[in-house]
């Protein structure tokens, strides 16, 4: 025990150096809101004794915390080392060596809300024979948000917190995080929406007589393909192919890409449902014929 304290005492007494990262929050009171350079975090280098440095975690409150006091519209300019230094209830032991950013440049500006855009950010793997069908959905689809007229100008929708589902086989349905990357400086009505994404096993299935249709021929004249409806194979979810109709299925060639074409056939491009994969079309190339009326 005695080694222990003794170790203790010599090495706690010795000056180190140590980053941590301060949160950054600003109040203001409506109608004004803040908008600038403003990260969420300051990098903040420390340097003293080490019993000092203890106070880093465990007593001392680390946090860049701003009053804006604000009566009009105005910009100015913060010294992040002298304000955590004036702020920070730091003793004669302990310092700030460096900030990053040093400077934040802030912007009083009119508060003001609206609706935006909701959209998933994630990655989904499924497990081997099922896949995503259709696209992923979020209750609510969209959020009021509230902040500086120039902050919110250049917000046209808001993703939510990137998060990665591995060996899925049955469909999904949680709530999950907005994206917090703009959270001192907006607000938001909530801050969980629910996810909903279906799974299903895998299948194929053919589909016959796709009729191919070509847009944009002129009034006068008349395109004929050989032949004129093919068969589709897609894959896609079981239940989702079970329900699909030949009426959802879309083949198309273009009149603009027969006339560039140099080889006599061509190849139609398919409109899905989202969630299928074409993977087979028979015949694949079609021939034509353009004729005058």
């Amino acid at each position: 025990m005695l080694s222990v304290v003794l170790w203790l005492s010599l090495n706690f007494n010795q000056v180190y150096e140590i980053e941590k990262t301060v949160p950054v929050n600003f109040r203001v009171s409506k109608p004004y809101s803040v908008s600038g350079n403003i990260p969420l975090n300051l990098e903040v280098k420390f340097r003293g004794v080490g019993w000092n440095l203890m106070r880093l975690f465990t007593s001392l409150n680390l946090e860049f915390n701003y009053e804006v006091s604000a009566k009009k519209k105005e910009s100015f300019t913060i010294l992040t080392k002298d304000y955590l230094r004036a702020n920070l209830d730091l003793s004669q032991n302990l310092d700030i060596i460096s900030v990053y950013p040093e400077t934040l440049f802030v912007k009083v500006d009119t508060y003001e809300e609206k609706y935006v855009k909701l959209l998933p950010h994630m990655q989904i793997n499924c497990r081997e024979g099922y896949q995503v069908v259709g696209q992923p959905t979020l209750q609510p689809d969209s959020l009021k948000i509230g902040g500086s007229i120039e902050l919110l100008r250049n917000i046209n929708h808001l993703n939510t917190k990137y998060i990665v589902f591995d060996n899925v086989n049955a469909g999904i349905s949680r709530n999950i995080f907005v994206s917090d990357s703009l959270s001192n400086l907006l607000w938001l009505s909530q801050n969980e929406v629910k996810l909903n994404v279906n799974i299903e096993l895998t299948a194929e299935k053919d589909f016959e007589n796709i009729e191919i249709k070509v847009p944009n021929v002129p009034d006068d004249k008349e395109v004929l393909l050989i032949p004129q409806n093919v068969t589709v194979q897609l894959k896609g979810g079981v239940n989702q192919l079970a329900q699909i109709e030949n009426s959802r299925i879309i083949a198309k060639v273009d009149y603009y890409k027969i006339l560039s074409d140099t080889t006599g056939s061509v190849v139609p491009y398919f409109e899905i449902p989202p969630g299928c994969v074409v993977i087979a079309v028979k015949p694949d190339i079609i021939q034509y014929v353009i004729k005058k009326k």
